[in-house]
């Protein structure tokens, strides 16, 4: 998997607001769509009901990266985590370590699976270090980290499940989760666009 150069000013990671009791950045109140088509539009969401709405977002690599850095405020072990996104839903990860000793390490990583609304939301990734050589025997107890993410996101083996529901959820789109039908994440090089199904309900 072809990766291009990734940003060299991967500083530490912001700190921002945290929770006093785990050092994780408190979660935002909930958006409420109802109430922003109420003051803005003078209707109610609920006079739409069954209606059907697409589209697609863009999601530049800035905002990724800005997104991951509140998720990983204070981390013990990683002190920041870049992502490039590439073409053909190809993703490049620069990990930095909090260990002095270890060098940045670099992750190809492609999406492998798309989220299934409702019934299992999950964005899965295949991940691997292809120019890693001996690189890969000190890389394995840092990598381990991942099995400790934030909430919503996992690592079984060569695979990284992110569960995004939990992670609208986290940032105050319970609301809109709860309409999704269809989501999808595909990459181009700059950023990441999401293609969404949305069905308002009663």
């Amino acid at each position: 998997m072809a990766q291009g150069p990734l940003p060299n000013d991967a500083g530490p990671v912001s700190s921002g607001a945290t929770s006093p009791r785990d050092g994780t950045p408190p979660r935002p109140s909930n958006v409420s769509i109802n109430d922003i088509l109420r003051q803005r539009l003078g209707v109610d969401l609920r006079e739409f009901a069954g209606a059907n709405l697409s589209g697609e977002i863009p999601l530049s690599d800035d905002l990724v990266n800005r997104l991951i850095a509140e998720r990983l405020a204070n981390h013990p072990q990683i002190a920041a985590l870049r992502i490039q996104a590439q073409e053909g839903d190809a993703i490049a990860i620069q990990l930095l370590p909090r260990m002095r000793m270890m060098p940045p390490l670099r992750i190809a990583a492609r999406i492998e699976r798309q989220p299934e609304f409702p019934q299992r939301p999950l964005l899965v990734l295949q991940w691997s270090m292809p120019a890693a050589g001996a690189l890969a025997l000190f890389a394995a107890p840092v990598l381990s980290y991942f099995k400790a993410m934030p909430r919503g996101i996992r690592m079984d083996g060569d695979r990284i499940a992110v569960d995004v529901h939990e992670l609208l959820r986290a940032q105050g789109f319970e609301e809109v989760a709860g309409l999704i039908r269809r989501l999808e994440i595909h990459t181009r090089p700059g950023g990441f666009v999401a293609r969404f199904d949305l069905l308002v309900g009663p």
